[in-house]
């Protein structure tokens, strides 16, 4: 068993396809040059055609994938793939592995890799599955993940990330939770829903509907002075009972419509300290 740190020897082999180191004891940062494995990093000009013939050899092997153990016999796809999971590696995943473009399978769980999912995991566009379990891995969830239209395999699990689940019509299709458990920053589906969702809360609602009450006694208070003044001005000074009884009436609507604003603005801010 290795008790070092990733051997740079190994990028030697630059037609390596499979990559299994996993349950050593390799420490360090993971090596920023995988692109050097140009049997990884070629993917076919047609995803579609990813499983042409030219892409088959004849071998027997054994990988972890998918969490499941797979023994492949004679002729087998090109499933290119790392599996570093059961160390204690550390620092952040390296820009190095999304450049990997013909990867199949990532797993670099149970390690002790830290800060956040590399935004450009988006470009792993053959990837199907991804276990990045059992680490320190912080952030939030980057939304290029969404865009993996081949992950069939995801495991987040067990890290320190935090915001919205990303939606996508891959993801939408992964329904269990666990995939994303011990992660109590995490909100959206599967999971619980976010507190700032798009769907309206009742304090929101009720927000809103403080702010139109308030503005709508704004321009009738408004409308009610102008409207008066304009059509019966003349009529009412032309008499001074007439003109007292307006007075009077004029400030028994005044404050009437105050006091309804005050009560509104007082909700308002009630309801924004909450």
């Amino acid at each position: 068993m290795f008790d070092v740190v990733i051997p740079h020897q190994i990028l030697q082999f630059r037609q390596l396809q499979v990559l299994d180191l996993s349950k050593n004891k390799l420490v360090g940062p993971i090596p920023s040059d995988f692109m050097n494995f140009t049997g990884m990093t070629q993917k076919p000009k047609n995803i579609e055609n990813a499983y042409a013939d030219h892409y088959m050899y004849a071998e027997r092997i054994e990988i972890v994938w998918k969490n499941v153990d797979h023994v492949y016999n004679l002729m087998i796809a090109a499933m290119a793939g790392i599996d570093l999971s059961g160390n204690s590696l550390s620092l952040e995943i390296r820009d190095g592995l999304t450049t990997v473009l013909g990867l199949r399978y990532l797993n670099l769980s149970g390690n002790h890799l830290s800060a956040s999912i590399p935004e450009d995991i988006g470009n792993l566009v053959l990837l199907e599955s991804l276990d990045l379990s059992r680490n320190k891995l912080s952030g939030e969830i980057p939304i290029g993940l969404a865009g993996l239209k081949g992950m069939s395999s995801l495991n987040l699990s067990s890290n320190g990330l935090s915001g919205r689940i990303p939606t996508g019509s891959q993801l939408q299709t992964l329904v269990d939770p666990s995939i994303y458990g011990s992660n109590p920053g995490l909100c959206g589906f599967p999971l619980k829903d976010c507190v700032n969702s798009s769907t309206p809360t009742e304090t929101e609602t009720s927000q809103a509907e403080d702010r139109e009450a308030l503005w709508f006694y704004c321009f009738m208070a408004a409308g009610f002075i102008c409207g008066f003044w304009l059509h019966l001005g003349i009529f009412l000074f032309s008499s001074e009972t007439w003109r007292f009884a307006f007075y009077q009436y004029v400030d028994n609507m005044q404050a009437k419509v105050t006091k309804k604003m005050y009560s509104c603005m007082s909700r308002f801010h009630t309801s924004g300290s909450e």
